[in-house]
């Protein structure tokens, strides 16, 4: 299957599409919309959007995602994490938002997960820039957009300098560029609040009470989880390699990377009281270590079995839900 996908032909990327309709299938078989915990934004929160009709919001979101993934696709190549163009990105993002239910309904991290691949994009720009002032102002605008959406993001605002500094060298301009874009879209946030007289909630900034976010009673979710995380490890183990085989700039996005992940690591943990929707922020390093594991594995026939495993355990699972 995945020598199949190693190929980015015409053909591949209908196969693609057909692999998406059919490991999203449990989904809609379900025909129910699971209760998503709002998030803290600057105003209220927001938790499910389009909530009414269970077969629009099913639609909305798997189009959503669709885009979703072959956006992350073309950021993959764009940051030269392998050396041919393929589809095996755009196919584990599928299945890394295959995990849980609640990863496949059109909530604010649908919204949130647009923004950081925004991000991401935008971090890639600037590492093949020589003067980047204009996209690190873009890049503040986008974590003040994220600072408004979930006020928790206020934790991921500090990689956002790291990230710079592991994709290009260290110019104070650029940095000051970055501060002034986070200020933008919070300086517009209370204008509006001052002009419309909506009350800013500043609770979403303190953490009244630290508290990880609910597991619910879910065997399947369970199972889906320790197995992403026993292959993101083995994922980490095979980062070493590429750290200290590949060039220049792949090390820099992967360092870039890790500064990604960590910051998504502690803005999770800081969303006390949230569920596992809130899981789906991982949704961008997840799959590139994800797939980084899989394209770096020698073996072609373990690689095949290490795929058709969490295929195979992903969609059972799925499955299993609905007629349990």
């Amino acid at each position: 299957m995945l020598s199949y996908f190693k190929s980015q032909q015409p053909a591949t990327v209908l196969t693609f599409v057909l692999f998406f309709v059919i490991i999203k299938i449990p989904f809609f078989l379900s025909g129910t919309i699971i209760p998503v915990t709002g998030v803290q934004n600057l105003w209220n929160t927001i938790g499910l959007i389009a909530e009414g009709s269970f077969v629009f919001n099913f639609l909305l979101v798997q189009f959503c995602l669709l885009i979703q993934a072959f956006w992350f696709n073309y950021l993959f190549q764009k940051a030269d994490y392998n050396e041919t163009s393929t589809m095996i990105p755009a196919l584990y993002f599928s299945m890394v938002t295959s995990l849980l239910p609640q990863f496949n309904q059109f909530s604010i991290y649908i919204l949130i997960g647009f923004v950081l691949l925004a991000v991401f994009q935008t971090l890639l720009s600037i590492t093949i820039k020589e003067n980047a002032r204009l996209d690190c102002f873009n890049l503040g605008m986008l974590g003040g957009i994220l600072i408004i959406l979930n006020a928790q993001f206020l934790f991921f605002i500090p990689f956002l300098f790291l990230m710079l500094y592991a994709i290009k060298p260290f110019r104070f301009n650029e940095y000051m560029m970055l501060f002034f874009g986070l200020l933008f879209p919070l300086y517009t946030a209370g204008s509006i609040s001052y002009l419309f007289d909506l009350e800013i909630t500043i609770n979403g900034f303190f953490i009244s009470s630290f508290q990880f976010f609910r597991f619910n009673n879910d065997i399947f979710n369970a199972v889906n989880l320790i197995l992403t995380a026993a292959y993101l490890l083995m994922a980490f183990v095979s980062l070493r390699g590429i750290m200290y085989s590949t060039g220049f700039k792949r090390r820099k996005n992967v360092n870039m990377l890790v500064f990604f992940f960590i910051g998504i690591t502690l803005t999770v943990l800081f969303c006390n009281k949230l569920d596992e929707a809130v899981l789906s922020l991982f949704f961008i390093p997840i799959s590139v270590f994800l797939t980084l594991f899989m394209l770096r594995l020698r073996n072609k026939k373990w690689s095949e079995i290490f795929n058709a495993i969490f295929v195979i355990v992903t969609f059972i699972t799925n499955i299993v839900r609905v007629f349990r």
